[in-house]
């Protein structure tokens, strides 16, 4: 300020000259203001929303981490059908190219979370269907017909033993007749429909007065041969030596379309 006041007061100086000292001194002071608070402290600053970037970047790795390990159970579940498929293809490979006709039997399977089970007509029972009805299967116009049957031999919500369908019900009186006691097991329902579960037959005429004697049959007469446990006790196959599915879609067989159904 002093050199100011000199420079105002000073009678020597044009008044032009004085104006232009007092501008450069100005900027001077000014440069020297900027120049001091340049170097002051810098006071810390609040947490801004940086940190819940970084969160969220911790999250989406965790995210794709899960995203990870779901795919892997997404690639576990690929591979059970993949096993069925399998085992059908090499022990039972019409009833596999039976079911092979709807793929939507083998992604049902893999979403089973409480188990399945599978009725498997064997080689000799495609064979005793005789060469008219082996040529029914094939033929295309029967598509929709053959995926019904195949559907009949599917159960894909439990695991049902051949102990459980051949245990006998004793909380009742056992029959006057003198005919075995009945099964606790009366039928299962499949992905095609309800299908009975019952006593082998003999005696009568022409089915008529017939009596329930021997080994339980599944459907109009099928029996269970051999059981085989797939997996981690996730599925059942019986071999059956005949098919569960009803004689009456046969009827339907030649035809565009089941009615009724």
């Amino acid at each position: 300020i002093a050199p100011l006041q000199r420079l105002l007061h000073s009678s020597n100086d044009t008044s032009f000259t004085t104006m232009m000292r007092f501008s450069t001194l100005l900027i001077a002071a000014a440069l020297a203001v900027a120049s001091t608070s340049a170097f002051q402290p810098i006071s810390p600053r609040p947490m801004t929303d940086s940190s819940c970037v970084r969160t969220k970047t911790r999250l989406w790795d965790a995210s794709t981490s899960s995203s990870s390990d779901e795919k892997t159970t997404e690639e576990e579940n690929e591979e059970r059908p993949q096993k069925v498929e399998l085992f059908l293809k090499q022990k039972f490979p019409s009833f596999y190219s039976l079911l092979k006709k709807n793929d939507e039997v083998f992604k049902t399977l893999a979403k089973s979370t409480t188990g399945y089970t599978l009725f498997a007509p064997n080689e000799q029972a495609f064979d005793n269907l005789g060469e008219k009805k082996r040529k029914q299967l094939a033929d295309v116009r029967n598509e929709e017909v053959v995926e019904k049957m195949a559907l009949y031999h599917v159960v894909s919500l439990d695991k049902l033993t051949a102990t459980q369908l051949r245990t006998e019900d004793w909380t009742g009186p056992k029959p006057k007749d003198g005919s075995p006691r009945p099964f606790t097991v009366g039928g299962i329902l499949t992905l095609g429909g309800e299908v009975a579960v019952g006593r082998s037959k003999s005696g009568g005429l022409l089915g008529w007065g017939a009596q329930e004697d021997g080994d339980a049959v599944i459907g109009s007469n099928a029996r269970i041969l051999k059981s085989y446990t797939l997996g981690d006790n996730e599925g059942i196959v019986h071999e059956m030596d005949a098919f569960i599915s009803p004689e009456l879609l046969w009827r339907y067989c030649d035809q565009l379309r089941i009615p009724g159904f």
